[in-house]
């Protein structure tokens, strides 16, 4: 779903300023949208994952690795966002 809004960004936009009135509340600033391709960029290996790990070639070898390389990306980008330090 983030990555087609990213890619209707504009049309979304021109639709939310026509709609203003009714949609004020719901309209996403630019810094909205910096949000969702900061989201999008970090789901983007949860989703990869689900692709190599789903189905009857899902090994548990596969799945524990996969895991691994989530956790992984998880401590570094909670570490590059937020400047923690994790064991």
């Amino acid at each position: 779903m983030l990555t087609i809004a990213l890619e209707k960004a504009a049309a979304i936009n021109t639709y939310a300023k026509t709609h203003l009135t009714t949609l004020e509340a719901d309209y996403l600033t630019p810094k909205d949208w910096k949000q969702l391709r900061t989201i999008k960029d970090f789901l983007q290996p949860f989703h990869q994952a689900t692709l190599k790990t789903q189905g009857d070639n899902a090994t548990l070898n596969k799945v524990l690795f996969t895991m691994d390389v989530l956790i992984q990306w998880f401590k570094a980008s909670l570490v590059s966002k937020f400047s923690l330090k994790i064991k």
